[in-house]
């Protein structure tokens, strides 16, 4: 899957329209270096597990599931496009719903890539084109952040209800769900926190001062009106996404319900967050494979289900980011 990327402010390249991003030409060829290298792994264990229940288990899925997992993803894509529109009109991003869209596919290209560039790219797109400061898109970069989160931590919470498991962490993810909508209702609360810290630290006065202008904007969002069908559209997506894991269990034999692949997957998701990789690599697939090891799905199928689901959810986003870049580049 995607994961959601840690909240955090990225580095934004020089405020003068007509510059390139900063190292666009090399992140994309490292995100082209990345992919080819995940693909040759996946070959080689499929290999190397030709004579095993590995293979079988890979042949027993059919195209006809693997169009409706990328489907089902592309659904998630489209959603949270949807959501990047009505989080950018609430913070008064004066730039047409087709071309915003377009910027947020776009970004996808440089997922896998360090630093935030696929995030950077989409505010330099919207201050490329259409001349949007970044002091007002960087709070739309948090905000598209913090309803990802929320989504994926009340689907997690729903999964561990409807499963009983986990309790312990579902009690974790209902602090989190709190804070985050916190942070969208109480910009006075997060700036008194921001200040605390600043003290504290004493130090990169300007990011502290950066960090108050999005705090300062965020309530914004946390109006009804647009926290409401912001969350809906998060949820909606980050589900078909759970969708894709229980559809690949089922096209293997491993019955999975909609709350344990809700569970599973959002976990996971949440776990490559957290490790600060880009596109939660290594730490989202390890994750993963070893919760649905956890829950007894047999390995050959934890294996495969593992392998396409980040295909689905992850590579099927940078390949349809490559698509879409050079239409979001050459845009005038």
């Amino acid at each position: 899957m995607t994961s959601p990327p840690a909240i955090g402010a990225a580095a934004l390249p020089p405020d003068r329209s007509g510059d390139a991003p900063p190292r666009l030409g090399r992140a994309l060829v490292r995100t082209g270096a990345t992919l080819l290298a995940f693909l040759a792994a996946c070959g080689l264990v499929l290999w190397f597990a030709r004579d095993s229940d590995a293979a079988a288990a890979a042949a027993m899925l059919s195209p006809v599931t693997i169009l409706a997992c990328l489907a089902l993803s592309l659904c998630n894509y489209l959603l949270r496009g949807a959501r990047w529109v009505v989080l950018g009109r609430a913070f008064g991003v004066a730039a047409p719903a087709r071309a915003q869209v377009l910027y947020f596919f776009a970004g996808f290209a440089l997922t896998v890539t360090p630093g935030k560039v696929g995030e950077v790219v989409r505010l330099w797109l919207l201050h490329r084109h259409h001349g949007v400061p970044y002091t007002r898109s960087m709070p739309l970069l948090a905000g598209d952040r913090i309803m990802d989160m929320v989504a994926i931590c009340l689907l997690a919470l729903a999964g561990a209800a409807l499963t009983s498991q986990y309790l312990a962490v579902t009690a974790v993810l209902a602090v989190v769900c709190v804070a985050l909508l916190a942070a969208l209702t109480h910009a006075g609360l997060l700036l008194h926190l921001v200040d605390w810290a600043e003290r504290r630290v004493r130090r990169a006065p300007g990011l502290f001062a950066r960090a108050r202008e999005v705090c300062a904007t965020l309530p914004a969002i946390g109006r009804p009106a647009v926290l409401w069908p912001a969350l809906g559209l998060s949820l909606l997506g980050w589900l078909a996404e759970c969708l894709v894991l229980m559809l690949v269990l089922h096209a293997l034999g491993t019955a999975m319900g909609l709350g344990g692949s809700m569970l599973v997957f959002c976990l996971s998701a949440v776990a490559g967050a957290v490790s600060l990789m880009p596109g939660g690599l290594g730490a989202a697939d390890f994750s993963l494979l070893g919760l649905l090891r956890l829950v007894e799905v047999p390995e050959a199928a934890a294996i495969v289900t593992t392998i396409l689901v980040r295909l689905a959810t992850l590579w099927f986003a940078v390949v349809l980011g490559f698509l879409a870049l050079p239409f979001a580049l050459r845009r005038k």
